[in-house]
């Protein structure tokens, strides 16, 4: 990848190129850089290969766009026709491993905003994952993973999916922090799914206590039930077991 290969795209018509940059963090689904110009400063997304994740490029660009108008994502401005790149207005922002009460409240409300977003699109299904998972990990952990996921699936199917659009990755690489803004980036994962996956992401990847998991209840829903609890329990052990087999398959 090279600044010459953006130069002639009309998005840069009167803008001069001046620098093509790899950023110091890297997804593992992606090569990001920044590329600057004498106007502004934007973000090239290279994309991987993605024929073994559940990833629609086309889905990524059309979220990522409708969160940019909620002002809760960068805008997405340029999709090359070959799905190699996408181009995206920079972000400035830091990412935060700890939150405090009022980070954590503002971080909540930004995901409601998301969940609200409506989309056509049918329900992750977390079983044709971990069939997928059982076909290609054969170790023991994994089995034992495989089974208790399924077990807390089994759990929590008595009660409402409370199906949303979820960005399904939010772990703190993924959230930015800019005055008093949240903004959420790589929407590769996104879709609809259980709101309480989302929940329980921000609780296992900024290592939330137990005792505040009521508080982000509260700050989402209100008035909490006991099946929010419930499901909030569970979707913390099906993330956490999630995760595990997911890095067990770049190994």
């Amino acid at each position: 990848m090279n600044i010459q290969e953006f130069k002639d795209l009309s998005l840069f018509k009167y803008e001069l190129l001046e620098n093509l940059e790899k950023l110091p963090y890297q997804g593992y689904c992606n090569i990001n850089y920044q590329l600057s110009s004498n106007k502004s400063k934007y973000l090239v997304r290279v994309f991987k290969d993605e024929s073994s994740v559940n990833i629609s490029r086309d889905f990524e660009y059309f979220i990522q766009k409708k969160a940019s108008r909620i002002n809760i994502a960068s805008k997405p401005l340029f999709m090359d026709k070959h799905r190699k790149y996408m181009i995206a207005q920079y972000l400035n922002g830091i990412h935060k491993e700890k939150l405090n009460k009022r980070e954590l409240t503002k971080l909540i409300e930004t995901i409601k905003k998301l969940h609200n977003i409506k989309v056509k699109n049918k329900p992750y299904k977390i079983e044709k994952d971990l069939n997928n998972y059982n076909k290609t990990l054969q170790d023991k952990v994994s089995k034992k993973l495989i089974i208790n996921t399924k077990k807390e699936l089994y759990k929590i199917k008595k009660y409402d999916k409370y199906f949303v659009t979820t960005h399904h990755d939010l772990n703190p690489k993924n959230i930015i922090f800019y005055n008093s803004k949240i903004k959420f980036i790589d929407w590769e994962y996104a879709g609809v799914n259980s709101a309480f996956f989302d929940l329980a992401t921000i609780c296992v990847e900024f290592k939330i206590k137990k005792e505040q998991y009521r508080f982000i209840l509260k700050k989402y829903f209100k008035k909490v039930k006991k099946e929010h609890r419930l499901l909030l329990s569970s979707y913390i052990k099906i993330y956490s077991n999630i995760c595990e087999l997911w890095f067990k398959t770049l190994k």
